[in-house]
C-alpha cells in the first residue's frame, strides 16, 4: 500500500527559502491557470492527472506505475520551483515550526487545495502576461505537518533574466502576502476537504460531523480539520483512537515508545521521521489515491509500511 511522503526538508533548506533562486522554465507536470485556454487545458490534461480544470471542487485519478516512476526523478527546473505549504499559513504555528507569514495573514487549518484556489483568484484579478506554471502535489507532506498533506509549486521567476513572471508578485514574500490575504478572507471550513475529490477514494459517512472536532493527542500538533486523504483519518473518518493505532503499529514493527508514551517527539510537536514513517505505512488514508503503485500523481514516492523503519529507543523505568 501506498501512502503520502515526508519530505525531510527544513527553514534553512535553500530549496525553499531562498528568496533569490531564479526558476528554469518547464512545460512538464505544469497545473495551469483557471483562465488558460480550455484547448490548451485539454491539450496538457492527457499527461498530467493533477490538471486543475475548472477551479474547486476537482479530482483526479491515480497514475500509473510508469507515470509514478517518472515522478520519482523530477526534472531539477521543477525541483526549483517555490514550494508552498499549508503550514506555511497556520495560525497555530510559530515561525520556528512552520510559520512564514505575520499572524494576521494566517488562519487555523489551512489546506493545501486552499492555496490552489488562492493562486486562482490571484491570478484572475490580475492576469500574467504569460501563463505561470502551477503544480499540485497532493501527496507531499511537510515535516511539521505530518498530518496535513499537499503542496504547490509555482514558478515565479524568468530562466533567463530571473525576473518575476508576474508583475504584481514581485518575490515570494509578496506571493505569501497576497495567498494569505485570500485565506484570511476565505477561511477554513468544516467541509473544505471535500473541494479536493480523489477518485477511487471514498468519503467516509461521518467525515463531516468529525471534521473541525478532531483533538490532537497530547504533544501531538496538527489541525481539527483535515483532509480525507491525510493519514490521520481512518475509514470511518477522523480516528478517534489515532494514537493508539501508532503505538501499537509501531510496537508490531518492534518499535518501542518515546518518553512519556510518545514516539520520539522532535520540533513542533512532529514525531521522529522514521518511526512515522513506519506508522503511517500501516495505517488507512492513501491506499484508495495511490492505487498500490509508487508516488502521488506530482513525483510523490511512497512510505511502504511493516518494514524499514528505525526502532524507537524507550527508557526504562
Amino acid at each position: 500500500m501506498s501512502h503520502a511522503r515526508i519530505e525531510e526538508v527544513s527553514d534553512s533548506d535553500p530549496e525553499i527559502d531562498d528568496p533569490e533562486a531564479f526558476l528554469p522554465d518547464s512545460s512538464q507536470h505544469a497545473l495551469q491557470p483557471a483562465s488558460a485556454p480550455h484547448s490548451a487545458v485539454a491539450a496538457t490534461a492527457s499527461t498530467n492527472p493533477t490538471l486543475l480544470r475548472n477551479g474547486p471542487p476537482t479530482s483526479f485519478s491515480a497514475p500509473s506505475h510508469q507515470q509514478s516512476a517518472r515522478n520519482n526523478n523530477l526534472p531539477p527546473d521543477l525541483k526549483s520551483h517555490c514550494l508552498l505549504y499549508p503550514v506555511y499559513f497556520d495560525a497555530t504555528r510559530t515561525r520556528s515550526t512552520g510559520r512564514r507569514v505575520p499572524p494576521s495573514l494566517a488562519i487555523k487549518n489551512p489546506l493545501a487545495y486552499s492555496l490552489i484556489s488562492a493562486l486562482q483568484s490571484i491570478l484572475k484579478s490580475n492576469p500574467a502576461p504569460s501563463q505561470l506554471q502551477i503544480t499540485f502535489e497532493p501527496d507531499k507532506l511537510h515535516p511539521n505537518d505530518w498530518a496535513n498533506p499537499g503542496r504547490v509549486r509555482i514558478k515565479l521567476f524568468d530562466t533567463e533574466t530571473h525576473k518575476p513572471l508576474h508583475p504584481g508578485i514581485k518575490s515570494k514574500a509578496h506571493l505569501y502576502k497576497l495567498i494569505g490575504e485570500y485565506l484570511v478572507a476565505n477561511p477554513t471550513q468544516k467541509d473544505s476537504p471535500l473541494d479536493l475529490r480523489i477518485q477511487g477514494l471514498p468519503i467516509p459517512e461521518n467525515f463531516l460531523e468529525e471534521s473541525g472536532e478532531v483533538k490532537p493527542p497530547r504533544g501531538w500538533k496538527m489541525g481539527t480539520i483535515l483532509p480525507v486523504h491525510s493519514a490521520a483519518v481512518s475509514g470511518g473518518g477522523v480516528s478517534e483512537n489515532f494514537l493508539k493505532e501508532a503505538m501499537e503499529e509501531m510496537k508490531a514493527m518492534g518499535g518501542a515508545p518515546g518518553a512519556g508514551g510518545m514516539p520520539g517527539a522532535g520540533g513542533g510537536g512532529m514525531p521522529d521521521m522514521a518511526a512515522l514513517q513506519s506508522m503511517m505505512g500501516g495505517m488507512g488514508g492513501l491506499g484508495g489515491m495511490m492505487g498500490g503503485g509508487g508516488g502521488g500523481p506530482s513525483g510523490g514516492g511512497a512510505i511502504e509500511g511493516g518494514g524499514g523503519g528505525k526502532k524507537g529507543k524507550g527508557k526504562k523505568k
